[in-house]
């Protein structure tokens, strides 16, 4: 007597074992790309907007000796060729756009360093470009009146923002020579997008789910990025005393007032992913002296 024929796996069976073999093979993967898929659609869905109000009055001014040896190197004509509010003198037409620092960005969402509209006669020029590189405008030939408009477009931000930086810095032991260069370089100046329309000069992204705090949508490190949105500028100068005083960058108080330390520290901590971070931040402390700040104040 023979043995009965063993049954022979037909083409759909063959299939869906196929496909069994692979679902236990790449179990791991499949359910770690589910876990990822579901954190994006929850982070997508977890944020809030919120009307704004604009930046708060201007408080408090420099000496006109503390951007002496900084305005010096384009002679006093330079220095007064724009008030406080609007310019004093004609002012040419903007330099033909250099698109090699034009900020990109993408329909639908603002780019995070974009500038927000203003008089600036060449906004295509961050208004720290000058800073970093004093020789620039020499090198590149800028008609004189878009390099005193840079300056004076710093030299603004440090009059308006010196008095809440030294007030952080007693309250909170940050020195404000750091609070200064970092709301100079993550603002612009005071002329981004993030700051004019968000309060928001020190690039602080949304707390976990956006939890208790209102963001908007800026791209980053990607187009999905959510910055804080706060109701005037000083508020955005309390988060970032309360963030560099928070668990994960505590250990630069340490330092003191020694900025260096405190640029490398931030850099370290991963304040920011730019390379020269660190290096961009001393170099905007040096070349404008705001280590004279650092001083306690009464």
């Amino acid at each position: 007597m023979s043995a009965p024929p063993t049954p022979q796996p037909t083409a759909l069976g063959r299939t869906v074992a196929k496909w069994l073999d692979y679902a236990v093979f790449y179990a791991f993967e499949i359910v770690l790309v589910l876990l990822i898929l579901y954190l994006c659609i929850a982070r997508g869905l977890s944020f809030s907007i919120d009307v704004y109000e604009p930046l708060e009055p201007r408080t408090g001014a420099l000496s006109e000796a503390s951007m002496e040896g900084w305005m010096s190197t384009v002679g006093q004509s330079l220095a007064v060729l724009f008030t406080d509010s609007q310019p004093v003198a004609a002012v040419a037409p903007p330099a033909p756009v250099d698109s090699t620092q034009v900020p990109s960005g993408e329909e639908g969402f603002d780019d995070f360093n974009a500038v927000a509209p203003s008089d600036d006669p060449a906004p295509h020029i961050s208004n720290l470009t000058l800073v970093l590189s004093p020789d620039y405008g020499h090198r590149k030939g800028l008609p004189a009146h878009i390099v005193a408009a840079k300056r004076a477009r710093v030299e603004r931000y440090l009059n308006r923002y010196l008095p809440i930086a030294q007030r952080e810095m007693r309250d909170h032991g940050i020195p404000a020579s750091i609070t200064l260069a970092q709301g100079l370089l993550e603002s612009n100046a005071g002329d981004s997008k993030l700051a004019v329309n968000s309060n928001n000069h020190f690039g602080i992204k949304c707390r976990s789910k956006c939890l208790g705090c209102t963001c908007r949508n800026y791209g980053d490190d990607t187009r999905y990025d959510m910055f804080r949105v706060f109701t005037s500028a000083a508020e955005s100068f309390r988060e970032h005393s309360a963030l560099l005083t928070s668990d994960r960058y505590a250990k630069l108080k340490n330092h003191g007032m020694d900025y260096r330390k405190w640029a490398h520290g931030l850099k370290s901590c991963g304040y920011a992913t730019d390379q020269r971070y660190a290096q961009k931040l001393i170099t905007i402390i040096e070349n404008l002296e705001l280590d004279r700040y650092d001083e306690q104040v009464p």
